[in-house]
C-alpha cells in the first residue's frame, strides 16, 4: 500500500458505482435466472475544482507514484465518510464464525441509533468496505446491535476485532496506466481520476 490521497483540495464532485457482476439469462419460457459471477465492488470517479500549480503539483507527485494502476493506497471519501447514524462507544465484533450478510456487534453505547441505512462500515480484519443496509440502533442496556450489510462478508471477521464507522477508508487503485492533466494561459489545473475498490 502507498499512503492515503490526499484530502485537499478537496474535490468538486464525487461519483461513487457499486459494481456487482451479475449473469442473467431468460429460457424460452420466460423463466429468468440470476446468478453472481464476481464480488461487489466500489468504483469512483472524482472531480477537482481548478487548481493552481502549487495546489495540484502534490496530487500529481502522489498519482505517479502509485505507477499505474499498480500500487493500492486509501481513499476516504469527503461528504460519505461520516455516517447519518450516531455511534458511539467502543464496537467491536461480537463472536467468530460469522457469515451472510449480517454481523453481531458489542461495545455500542446502550440505546443509540449507531447506524442509518446507506452509511459505510470497515471490519478491522477487511479490506472491504460494506454498506449498511438498515437502520440500526443499539440494545437499551447490552449495547449490542446486529448490523445488516451488503454485499456478504468475504471473510468472517475476527471476534473482538475494531469496527471503522468514522473516515472509512476505502482500499483503492487507480483504474488507468495513463493520467493526463490540462492547463492553459491561466495558470489552472484541470483534473478528473478514477478508482476502484481492491479486495
Amino acid at each position: 500500500m502507498s499512503g492515503t490521497f490526499p484530502s485537499s483540495p478537496a474535490f468538486s464532485s464525487l461519483e461513487v458505482t457499486s459494481i456487482q457482476p451479475t449473469f442473467v439469462s431468460r429460457t424460452i419460457s420466460g423463466r429468468r435466472q440470476a446468478r453472481q459471477i464476481a464480488g461487489q465492488y466500489f468504483g469512483m470517479r472524482a472531480s477537482f475544482p481548478p487548481m493552481s500549480r502549487a495546489e495540484f503539483a502534490p496530487i500529481d507527485a502522489f498519482v505517479m507514484k502509485q505507477r499505474g494502476m499498480y500500487e493500492t493506497f486509501q481513499l476516504i471519501l469527503p461528504v460519505l465518510s461520516t455516517g447519518l447514524g450516531s455511534p458511539a462507544g467502543t464496537p467491536l465484533v461480537k463472536d467468530a464464525s460469522q457469515t451472510g450478510r449480517s454481523v453481531t456487534t458489542d461495545g455500542w453505547t446502550n440505546d443509540t441509533q449507531i447506524f442509518k441505512a446507506g452509511d459505510f462500515v470497515k471490519f478491522a480484519n477487511h479490506d472491504k468496505v460494506y454498506k449498511i443496509t438498515a437502520d440500526v440502533s443499539s440494545h437499551a442496556s447490552a449495547g449490542t446491535a446486529t448490523l445488516q450489510i451488503e454485499p456478504a462478508l468475504i471473510t468472517s471477521p475476527i471476534d473482538n476485532s475494531a469496527i471503522t464507522h468514522t473516515n472509512v477508508p476505502f482500499l483503492v487503485s487507480l483504474t488507468s496506466g495513463v493520467q493526463e492533466f490540462a492547463t492553459n494561459a491561466s495558470g489552472l489545473f484541470s483534473y478528473e481520476l478514477d478508482f476502484a475498490e481492491v479486495l
